[in-house]
C-alpha cells in the first residue's frame, strides 16, 4: 500500500519554462532568424509573393514552403516578422518549428549527415534557453538604462545577433544551466588549483609579476592557507602556481580526464575561491562581483557552443600578454585614438597546464585545450566619476 506521505505528482520546476506559449515564441523567433541570416548569406533567395507588399516565399528542397513578411535593408540585411511566418507542406499549414526548418533546409546548409543531429541538438538547446529567458526576464529597457554591468549582461536575451544556434552549450545539464548560464545571473565561485610549476607556465604583461598578480586577485590569508595545505601534502609550495578553473570543467573534465595528474599531485585541488563571479555573455569569461576592480577571468570550458568546444590552448596563452602589451602600446601612442579617449583592456596574465600525456600527442586535439586561463583588466577599474561600464553587445542589443 502507498504510504500516506506519498508525493503528489507535479511538474518538475526546472522545466516549467518548457511550455507551449514560450516555446512557440522561441521557435518563431529562431525561424525568423534562420530565414533572415541564410538570405543575407545568399543561401536562400526569397521570391516576392504575388500581389502582396513585403511578403516573401521560400520553397525548400524537402517540399515545404515558408511565407513571411520581411524588409530588406542596406547590405542585404533582412528583418523578418516572426508572427507572420506560415509553413505549409503540400498546401497544408504546419507548425513553425526551428528544428524542422533546419531539416527542411539541410541541402542548403550543407551540414554533413553525421553532424546534422549534433547541430539540431544545439538548436534545441538554444530554444530551451530562449524559452527560459522569455519566462524569467522582467526588466525593461528603462530599467536597464541605469543598471550595472552584471545586471545588463544577465538581461540580454539574444546572445550572438547573427549566429543561429547561439546557445548550444552541449554538455550543460539543467542544473548547470541554472548555475552557469549568463542569463541566470547566478553567482559562481571559481575552482582553484595548484599546478606543478615545471609542468605549467605563467605569462604576465608589462607592470605585473607573479607576486603582484596573486596580491591583486587573491587575499593574502587565502594564499597562505593554500601554501599550508601543500606543505601538509608533503609538497613545497614554491614548486606550484595557482590556476583557476571553471567549476563545471573541474567536475566534468579535470578531476576525471586528468585523474592521474591529480593523483601525482601535479594538479592539486584547492577548493572554491572566496569571490563571487558572474558569467559574461561569452559564457566562459567571468567578472568579479565581489570586487569589480579585480580582473575578468577567462577559463577553458569544454562544452560545445556555437559549433566548437570552448577550450583554451596553453600554448596560445603563453604569448597572449605580450601581444596585448604590443597592441596597447600602439593604441596609446596613436594621437587620434588618444584624442578620442580610446583604450584597450589588456589581457595581463595567462596560465596553462602543459603536463600529462595529452600534451605529448603530435595531433592537436580538444584534450590539449582543457586547462588554461587568462586574466583581463576590468572595465570597472578604468571608470571615471559618473561613468558606467557597458559592452558594445548590450548597446546594440
Amino acid at each position: 500500500m502507498p504510504s500516506s506521505d506519498t508525493l503528489t505528482p507535479s511538474l518538475d520546476p526546472t522545466v516549467a519554462h518548457l511550455e507551449p506559449v514560450a516555446m512557440e515564441q522561441a521557435h518563431r523567433h529562431l525561424v525568423a532568424k534562420i530565414l533572415a541570416e541564410l538570405t543575407h548569406e545568399r543561401l536562400l533567395a526569397p521570391r516576392p509573393a504575388p500581389g502582396q507588399v513585403d511578403t516573401w516565399l521560400v520553397t525548400t528542397g524537402s517540399g515545404s514552403e515558408y511565407r513571411f513578411r520581411g524588409r530588406v535593408h542596406r547590405l542585404e540585411h533582412w528583418t523578418v516578422d516572426p508572427a507572420s511566418i506560415v509553413r505549409t507542406i503540400d498546401g497544408v499549414e504546419s507548425a513553425v518549428d526551428a528544428l524542422d526548418a533546419v531539416v527542411d533546409l539541410a541541402d542548403v546548409l550543407g551540414i554533413p549527415g553525421a553532424l546534422l543531429p549534433v547541430y539540431l541538438e544545439e538548436v534545441a538547446s538554444t530554444l530551451q534557453a530562449a524559452a527560459w529567458k522569455r519566462t524569467h526576464h522582467r526588466l525593461t529597457s528603462a530599467d536597464l538604462v541605469h543598471a550595472d554591468l552584471p545586471t545588463v549582461e544577465a538581461a540580454m536575451t539574444e546572445g550572438h545577433p547573427a549566429f543561429i544556434a547561439n546557445n548550444g552549450r552541449i554538455g550543460f545539464s539543467l542544473d548547470d544551466f541554472a548555475a552557469y548560464a549568463p542569463e541566470t545571473g547566478a553567482p559562481v565561485r571559481l575552482q582553484w588549483t595548484a599546478v606543478r610549476r615545471r609542468l605549467a607556465h605563467l605569462s604576465v604583461g608589462e607592470g605585473w609579476d607573479e607576486a603582484s598578480l596573486w596580491a591583486h586577485e587573491l587575499d593574502d590569508d587565502l594564499v597562505a592557507g593554500w601554501r599550508e595545505l601543500l606543505r601538509g601534502l608533503g609538497e613545497d609550495p614554491d614548486d606550484y602556481l595557482f590556476a583557476p578553473a571553471h567549476p563545471w570543467q573541474w567536475q566534468h573534465k579535470l578531476a576525471i580526464t586528468f585523474a592521474p595528474d591529480v593523483a601525482r599531485r601535479d594538479i592539486v585541488p584547492l577548493g572554491p575561491g572566496r569571490d563571487d563571479h558572474r558569467a559574461q555573455q561569452s559564457i566562459r569569461t567571468f567578472l568579479n562581483a565581489s570586487d569589480p576592480a579585480r580582473h575578468y577571468v577567462k577559463t577553458a570550458l569544454s562544452i560545445q557552443n556555437m559549433g566548437f568546444l570552448r577550450g583554451l590552448s596553453p600554448h596560445y596563452m603563453r604569448p597572449t600578454p605580450a601581444i596585448n602589451d604590443w597592441v596597447a602600446g600602439r593604441v596609446r601612442t596613436d594621437p587620434e585614438l588618444q584624442e578620442c579617449g580610446f583604450d584597450v583592456l589588456r589581457e595581463v596574465a595567462a596560465i596553462g597546464y602543459t603536463g600529462g600525456a595529452y600534451q605529448r600527442l603530435p595531433q592537436p586535439s580538444a584534450h590539449q585545450k582543457m586547462f588554461a586561463a587568462l586574466w583581463r583588466e576590468s572595465a570597472t577599474s578604468r571608470l571615471r566619476d559618473g561613468e558606467r561600464a557597458a559592452t558594445m553587445a548590450s548597446l546594440l542589443h
